[in-house]
């Protein structure tokens, strides 16, 4: 076999194994730096085995830097566009995907839902996610306020009105 065959065999093995073994690849590697390397190593192999399968005399006729020049080229310009989508990809991903818990939202501002004797329920966004949380006070509120978190204890917030803080 031809070092264009085993370069063909080695990218698409290694593509393949990223896909079907999600994570355990990128422990050796940049986080997506497996289809940017594994990729252009399969073009240059494709393309380099269509190069030398031409039949006839033209095959004799290609000078050796055509023969590998033209896939290294096809090669690296696969391995820059497949970089330049990887990177858009991840931009357009969210940064976090993990839900926020009630203690980030220690020193955040908001919104009472219903109250009743000194505890409710407050809705709060926080990176770009919506929590419905309950909420205990020694003010009192009512629904529509705002309100100032000061601490978080197993899910419940204690909270103060927005304006005794603010003001």
């Amino acid at each position: 076999m031809s070092i264009f065959a085993w370069c063909a065999i080695i990218g698409c093995a290694t593509l393949l194994a990223g896909i079907l073994l999600d994570g355990v690849l990128d422990a050796f590697l940049p986080d997506g730096m497996v289809p940017v390397l594994a990729l252009p190593v399969a073009v240059f192999g494709a393309i380099g085995m269509a190069m030398t399968a031409v039949p006839g005399p033209a095959a004799a006729q290609v000078p050796a830097a055509v023969v590998w020049g033209v896939p290294a080229a096809l090669a690296l310009a696969s391995g820059a566009l497949t970089r330049r989508l990887w990177n858009r990809l991840r931009r357009s991903m969210p940064l976090d995907t993990a839900p926020p818990t009630a203690a980030e939202l220690v020193g955040e501002k908001v919104t009472v839902l219903w109250w009743k004797d000194g505890s409710g329920e407050v809705r709060a966004v926080t990176r770009g996610n919506q929590l419905t949380l309950p909420a205990r006070s020694e003010e009192p509120l009512r629904s529509g306020q705002s309100a100032w978190v000061l601490d978080a204890v197993d899910s419940t917030l204690t909270i103060a009105p927005w304006e005794q803080i603010d003001g």
